[in-house]
């Protein structure tokens, strides 16, 4: 995996390249809705401070990760269960890093690509911590995480237009 070049992108830079994104994202979670995921994502991208990162191997689009900083109106805590206290969910816009999506071509997999585009994406990160949803069916998705040094906080349920009914959360700290 020597060959792998890593890019951030703005969310200019990230639509100009959807379609590609599309097509890994296509590959990596074939049982998610690609309208779903266009819609969700072109909403994430109007949020200041959004970012990509691509890996490519010999010019292909093999994986990418995005996020952005929880604003102070998000729903990101909504109904978290077990409850947290309201200063742990309280958000600034400059708190916390939501990241959204990680998507890495099945036949990449296993080669430490996923863990790659993940530090890249945050380090540097000036958020004092970042956080993801995963879902509650997929263990070794949870197992990856949690090697990583993520702890899970709870779960909240999946709202409107949402892959899942319901979401585990996790946390890292940045500093």
């Amino acid at each position: 995996m020597d060959d792998v070049e890593f890019e951030h992108l703005d969310r200019d830079a990230t639509r100009a390249i959807f379609s590609q994104i599309q097509t890994v994202y296509a590959a990596a979670f074939p049982e998610y809705s690609l309208d779903g995921h266009r819609d969700r994502t072109f909403r994430q991208l109007k949020v200041p401070g959004f970012e990509t990162v691509t890996a490519r191997s010999n010019g292909a689009l093999i994986g990418f990760v995005y996020g952005l900083p929880l604003g102070e109106a998000t729903g990101w805590w909504r109904g978290l269960e077990p409850p947290r206290a309201a200063d742990y969910t309280a958000e600034t816009g400059a708190r916390t890093f939501a990241v959204i999506d990680l998507a890495v071509l099945p036949e990449y997999r296993g080669r430490g690509l996923a863990r790659r585009l993940m530090d890249e994406l945050l380090q540097g990160r000036t958020e004092e911590r970042a956080t993801l949803a995963t879902s509650p069916g997929k263990p070794d998705i949870q197992r990856m995480y949690q090697r990583w040094g993520w702890r899970e906080v709870g779960r909240v349920p999946g709202g409107e237009g949402a892959t899942q009914t319901a979401f585990d959360l996790y946390v890292i700290s940045l500093r």
